[in-house]
């Protein structure tokens, strides 16, 4: 809020706000549930995408912006915090699991599996206004709201409120950016680091780890919405370029100017290469034949978001559901066609993880 890049005298670019945060991260996890014969798949694609609040507090101490984070564990404070926030008339951030807002479309079955952070822009006709990553704003009853806020203990009811920058010194913040994210993907983390790549690239044929897909979806049941989860994740869940790698090259770009440092662009086009190798994963685990009418849903189902069409939305987000449940149960290849997919992403997923490794040798070099 009253943000403005002192060099064009806009208000700060998204890709700015994310390389100064820290830019990127990386993560994979595979969450089994044997009572369900799932397995839920998580990507991490941003600097300490799994500490949101310590990436808030990092981007803003940059800034120069203060931040306040308010949390508590019981129903009258939470709503008392809230109303106070309301009350101030600026926008804030809020903390709430996905499946609670009704313009995500999403099914009962999935409240309480997604963290998600809204900004919050104040009360119209007895709903809380919220900013979820498209042009229009969308109207959340005050009730619902609270108990999507309230569903995932650990998120404590959190609210984030952001002064406005002071003191900034743009440079300064822009190199602090930089220098997290080459720190955080150099470590040799199988976990949160580029190493989880790799790791993740073995698990697909490994037919002795417990983790191992082979092993995991050894009667590929649940396996199909697994793979809908990673094209999803990479290619449509708002990640503005295949796992934020197109929206950080964009950022180099800024940075570049900023900086005075023309090398920077060559990072900036290396993450670029590593945004596409992130395409031809999410290709790789829904590719067409004999998936084209998933990846079509999935198509359809952002695009109806984006322009706020929420009753078209909930019929196709309900074609995809049954079409998930049906297929998860069913899966229409065989073992010997299932071995081939999960070598063709074992594939694709190399070739991010050497795109990612150059990338950030690249940008290493350039900011030398």
């Amino acid at each position: 809020q009253n943000g403005v890049n002192p060099q064009t005298g806009q208000p700060f670019s998204e890709a700015l706000l994310l390389g100064i945060g820290g830019g990127l991260g990386a993560g994979y996890i595979l969450w089994e549930f044997s009572w369900a014969e799932s397995a839920n798949i998580v990507l991490g694609f941003r600097n300490r995408w799994n500490y949101s609040v310590e990436f808030l507090k990092n981007l803003c101490g940059r800034l120069g912006a203060e931040v306040t984070i308010q949390e508590t564990s019981g129903i009258k404070a939470a709503a008392a915090n809230l109303s106070a926030a309301l009350e101030r008339g600026v926008p804030f951030i809020a903390w709430v699991d996905k499946a609670h807002l009704p313009h995500q479309g999403l099914p009962e079955a999935l409240k309480g599996y997604g963290v998600h952070q809204v900004g919050v822009y104040g009360l119209a006709n007895g709903s809380v206004e919220v900013d979820d990553l498209v042009e229009r704003h969308f109207l959340v009853p005050v009730d619902i709201f609270a108990a999507g806020r309230a569903q995932i203990p650990s998120d404590k009811n959190r609210l984030a409120l952001v002064a406005p920058p002071a003191n900034l010194d743009l440079s300064a913040a822009v190199r602090a950016g930089i220098e997290d994210c080459i720190e955080h993907l150099s470590r040799d983390s199988e976990s949160f680091s580029l190493p989880v790549y790799k790791k993740w690239a073995k698990l697909m044929t490994d037919t002795k780890n417990k983790k191992g897909w082979p092993v995991v979806f050894k009667t590929r049941k649940g396996l199909f919405r697994t793979l809908c989860s990673v094209y999803e994740g990479i290619r449509l869940d708002n990640t503005e370029g295949c796992g934020l790698r197109g929206l950080y090259a964009d950022f180099l770009d800024e940075a570049a100017v900023i900086l005075q440092k023309p090398t920077v662009k060559e990072a900036a086009d290396l993450y670029r290469e590593a945004a596409n190798a992130w395409v031809a994963v999410a290709d790789a685990a829904l590719p067409e034949n004999p998936f084209r009418e998933a990846r079509v849903l999935l198509d359809e189902r952002y695009a109806l978001y984006h322009v706020g069409n929420l009753a078209e939305l909930a019929a196709v987000s309900a074609r995809q559901e049954r079409q998930v449940a049906e297929l998860s149960q069913d899966f229409p290849l065989d073992a010997a066609q299932t071995q081939a997919l999960y070598e063709a992403l074992q594939a694709a997923i190399t070739a991010v993880y050497d795109a990612e490794v150059r990338a950030l040798d690249a940008l290493k070099a350039a900011s030398v």
